[in-house]
């Protein structure tokens, strides 16, 4: 087992068919160390659900998982895992850390919302609270996240709506111009319903991006979404990759 010559922004790991590390990048490093075996990195309750998706006979997956707490913490930490075998025998597979901010404000949200549905007492002050809530959980659902000099990445959480993204839009066009960023990966991996209207600030905020010389590249559109994409007028250069495992391997290594 070595670590990969390549140089990963995010914890990556080059897997046998029975969990052995083969490879690692540094940042898989930093986190758990010299591990000889991937399930040692995931939390108990996840192991199953990691084996189930995590085979040779499905050649692409991603899923949820928990992993073991880093640091000397105790919270187990959330992860996308995205996998791909490159044939019977070996896999790559990329962690896509979940943003601890994200769970806490979605946790509170959850938690403002079942409180009202079940009293009214101070009612003026909650719905304060809660509009608060949804207007930082809006802020994460697209983060800003550099990959490389020139490279960012911005995952999309839950449905797309035109409140979220007229949030987050001034945002985005700042950081990725105060960063000398060339190029946005928009990942539609973790995206739910898409309303029309917010699709629209969306394209338009593509649209802005493209003609301040930004490259867009989306990931990990679904079917349908492909459909509704397709209907509206998205900039003839933006370009769409399958997976953010792809993306990652064009324009990271």
């Amino acid at each position: 087992m070595k670590q990969a010559d390549r140089a990963f922004p995010l914890p990556y790991y080059k897997i046998n068919k029975n969990f052995t590390v083969q490879t690692y990048s540094e940042e898989a490093f930093k986190l758990w160390g010299n591990q000889e075996n991937l399930l040692h990195i995931i939390d108990e309750e996840s192991i199953e659900k990691v084996k189930k998706w995590i085979s040779p006979d499905i050649h692409k997956s991603s899923v949820e998982a928990h992993l073991k707490p880093v640091n000397g913490g105790n919270d187990p930490l959330t992860a996308d895992v995205y996998t791909t075998w490159n044939n019977d025998l070996y896999a790559e597979v990329i962690l896509m850390m979940k943003d601890d901010k994200l769970n806490r404000v979605t946790k509170t949200l959850n938690q403002l919302r079942s409180r009202l549905n079940d009293t009214n007492f101070e009612l003026l002050e909650e719905k304060e609270k809660l509009e608060e809530a949804i207007d930082q959980n809006n802020k994460l659902s697209a983060p800003f996240i550099e990959l490389t000099l020139n490279t960012a990445l911005i995952p999309l959480f839950g449905d797309i709506t035109s409140d979220k993204f007229h949030t987050v839009e001034e945002g985005l066009l700042h950081a990725s111009q105060k960063e000398d960023i060339d190029r946005l990966l928009f990942d539609f991996t973790a995206v739910g319903e898409i309303h029309r209207e917010g699709i629209h600030v969306l394209t338009d905020m593509m649209t802005s991006l493209f003609y301040m010389g930004t490259e867009i590249i989306v990931i990990g559109v679904k079917p349908q979404q492909a459909k509704q994409l397709h209907e509206l007028n998205l900039p003839l250069n933006v370009q769409f990759i399958h997976s953010l495992q792809q993306a990652v391997a064009k324009y990271c290594t």
